[in-house]
């Protein structure tokens, strides 16, 4: 268990390295032809910001993989692309969408309790950057979006448990006909 731990952790910083290069890269070319107006020091400091995250992260695996170091990697995956949501435009980001690829990437590997666990952070951030920069107009299309995310965090969330209590039951599966094998080559008895 915690070999899996250490391994879905280790796999986390590789793609938070491969989707920060994305986003910086993105960011980078938005600024420059005008179609988000975001500093170049923002974009570098959330770029170091992901980097100084992953090596910390990557220390801490070193020495084990501690049940909370799932929900602080996470969180951090959420500040960092609220920070970015906030810094290009609010409600009127493209970045908006990096949230259900956090979202998503996370119930995949825990489940319902962490797709839950996400859609309440995304809600307390995304409200803070309502907050800070409303939209303009009805705020009805805000609200969509939050339950929008809520249907994709609980539907991922029941999909991953899912396919988590499917492995189990072929891990039972696979544990009884070895049992059953060892049996038979022993010439035991059924």
């Amino acid at each position: 268990m915690i070999d899996d731990e250490r391994r879905i952790e280790q796999s986390k910083i590789v793609v938070r390295w491969l989707f920060a290069g994305i986003l910086f890269a993105t960011a980078l070319y938005l600024r420059s032809s005008g179609a988000v107006a975001i500093s170049l020091p923002v974009i570098v400091g959330l770029a170091a910001a992901a980097a100084v995250a992953n090596v910390s992260f990557s220390i801490i695996l070193r020495r084990g993989a501690p049940v909370w170091l799932r929900y602080v990697t996470t969180t951090t995956d959420l500040a960092l692309a609220s920070a970015l949501i906030g810094a290009s435009g609010g409600s009127a980001s493209p970045f908006y969408y990096a949230y259900f690829i956090v979202l998503v990437s996370n119930s995949i590997r825990y489940g319902m309790r962490m797709a839950v666990f996400v859609a309440i952070v995304f809600n307390v951030a995304y409200v803070a950057i309502l907050t800070v920069q409303p939209p303009p107009g009805d705020l009805t299309p805000e609200g969509v979006r939050i339950l929008a995310f809520w249907g994709v965090a609980l539907y991922a969330g029941y999909l991953a448990t899912r396919f988590q209590r499917q492995a189990r039951i072929l891990e039972a599966y696979e544990e009884t006909i070895s049992t059953l094998r060892e049996r038979l080559r022993a010439g035991e008895p059924r």
